[in-house]
């Protein structure tokens, strides 16, 4: 058995969500854990390598730009010559 604390705000979500699905918050909790866990093995072995960026690789979800990807990783100043 676990017991998981959530904000109040995510678990006023869950709990709407689950009531017009009728579903119980457990089920809905287990599928999004299950799903999530699905990831790990790719970033844990990506994270063994040197390179700390490494476990970053494919999980993009095309939010940002390469640009801002740079930037935020490099530094405001990273496309400066």
């Amino acid at each position: 058995m676990l017991s998981v604390r959530l904000p109040e705000s995510l678990e006023y979500k869950l709990t709407e969500f689950c009531a017009l699905q009728n579903v119980s918050k457990s089920s809905v909790v287990q599928r999004a854990l299950e799903k999530h866990l699905r990831r790990v093995p790719k970033l844990v072995q990506a994270a063994k390598n040197d390179n700390p960026f490494t476990a970053l690789r494919g999980i993009g979800n095309r939010q940002h730009t390469t640009e801002q990807m740079m930037t935020m990783t490099r530094g405001e100043d990273w496309n400066q010559a």
